[in-house]
């Protein structure tokens, strides 16, 4: 696999696995320690409701219950966010976008609790044998929780998490690394799992006491749950630092939009807070502009943010919304149409889609300037799927970008349109054909003659 970094819109990204360490020190980021020790208070106290007898042991259960849903909630947090880019989690506040909906930190728990009680049902089907306990154990929350938490910070979608065919997607598109992402996640499920345990029995903390009994809860084994506690959260919120940071790493293949400065942020914690300070003052003045009917000021603002920081993706997605709440039809098309360059040029397909569709919904003969993101965005159509969309973009491109130097991408494109989706093989043939004719030096040609390689072969073998 060797060292080989990816690269996006804001620069290279070191590969997860060469820096493991980062992870391991990312816990001890004082926002986190101190929501670990909040966490830990809440666990040691739930305990002491045993003494209050049955009754505080229904309290206990549901106080506890709380305090996973909690703190699984600020994991979510930490995946969602690492994996657009904000890799410290005193930069979580850096963005006005709010990235994680309290809806989807609960289907993140309910994600959990669902493989949970799934494995404790196969445990006990199988009579709860150790062995079958342990391999059903791996694979649920070590092979196939990181594809399915992927995937509902992707998607927002609980059903498309759970759904096995959409995991398995997801694997491919990371690749062998998603095998390297597992061996490193067993490695830290094992540690805090095992290490809980190993701690509460050093301190003399029976299995009893973790089933709801008071049995020999005294001082000192309400201080080793504490620290008991602190090592759970302490390894859970390391693993989703670390399949936040392989979504950051696999941006592009995923779709997903990095807003954040990622391996380039050398904030300090005290700069970060001032830079958020400015932030929210900015933010509120223009909320105030726009609550007073004053949007092309609230635009203005935006506009002289942009000049230092003409990509960023945050500040276009704002001053979209802005000019479309302002209404004037020339200025949309020119604002979306520089936001979907930014988002092609950056690899953020789905969002790129998805305004080239709110474009086109809005006014049905828009279409972009610039013949690169034309060719790139059909592209991204039909690999997402959409080949109405990728027909309509590459309708007449050659006549309307004469002699663009994507036009061999373009003919490679509507190749691919007649094969796979329209049923006609001949066409696609005919146009390959010519492309391998008229640009046999292009770099495309190569590409080209495989598809035609491979059409062939499968024709012969009907």
């Amino acid at each position: 696999m060797g060292s080989t970094y990816t690269y996006a819109a804001n620069g290279p990204r070191q590969p997860f696995w060469e820096r493991i360490h980062r992870f391991f020190l990312m816990p001890l980021d004082s926002a986190v320690l101190l929501r670990m020790a909040g966490l830990s208070a809440a666990f040691v106290a739930s305990f002491a409701l045993l003494f209050l007898g049955g009754f505080g042991f229904v309290l206990m259960l549901l106080a506890l219950l709380a305090t996973l849903v909690v703190g699984l909630s600020y994991g979510f947090r930490v995946i969602e966010r690492t994996s657009k880019g904000y890799l410290r989690p005193s930069e979580y506040a850096l963005t006005d976008e709010e990235l994680v909906s309290k809806a989807l930190r609960y289907k993140f728990v309910a994600t959990n609790l669902a493989f949970g009680a799934f494995a404790a049902l196969l445990v006990g089907l199988t009579g709860g044998n150790e062995f079958v306990g342990l391999v059903v154990w791996l694979m649920i929350f070590v092979g196939v929780l990181p594809a399915a938490t992927m995937r509902l910070v992707i998607t927002g979608s609980l059903r498309g998490a759970l759904n096995p065919a959409e995991m398995v997607a997801m694997v491919k598109r990371i690749g062998n690394a998603y095998g390297v992402l597992a061996a490193f996640v067993f490695v830290g499920d094992l540690c805090r799992t095992y290490g809980m345990f190993a701690l509460a029995a050093f301190g003399g903390v029976s299995a009893a006491a973790f089933g709801g009994s008071k049995a020999g809860l005294g001082f000192g084994s309400f201080v080793v749950l504490f620290f008991a506690s602190v090592g759970f959260w302490y390894f859970t919120y390391m693993i989703c630092a670390l399949i936040g940071y392989t979504m950051y790493q696999y941006a592009s293949r995923l779709d997903i939009s990095v807003s954040g400065l990622g391996e380039r942020s050398l904030r300090s914690v005290a700069t970060a807070r001032t830079v958020d300070v400015k932030a929210r003052r900015r933010d509120a003045m223009i909320g105030q502009l726009v609550s007073s009917g004053d949007v092309r000021d609230a635009i203005k603002l935006v506009q002289q943010d942009l000049q230092d920081r003409p990509n960023d993706l945050s500040l276009h997605a704002r001053l979209h919304k802005l000019v479309i709440a302002e209404g004037s039809g020339l200025r949309i098309d020119d604002q979306t149409d520089k936001y979907l360059n930014l988002l092609v040029k950056s690899q953020n397909w789905s969002e790129a889609l998805q305004l080239y569709q709110d474009g086109v919904a809005r006014r049905p003969e828009w279409s972009p300037r610039e013949g690169a993101t034309v060719a790139a965005l059909a592209q991204a159509a039909l690999r997402a799927g959409k080949p109405q969309i990728a027909g309509v973009l590459i309708k007449g491109f050659d006549k309307k970008f004469l002699n663009h130097p994507d036009t061999p991408k373009v003919y490679m494109a509507g190749a691919q349109l007649m094969a796979e989706f329209a049923g006609k093989p001949d066409e696609a043939r005919r146009i390959l054909q010519y492309l391998l004719q008229k640009y046999s030096t292009d770099a495309t040609a190569t590409e080209a003659s495989r598809y035609l390689e491979v059409m062939n072969r499968m024709a012969a073998a009907h």
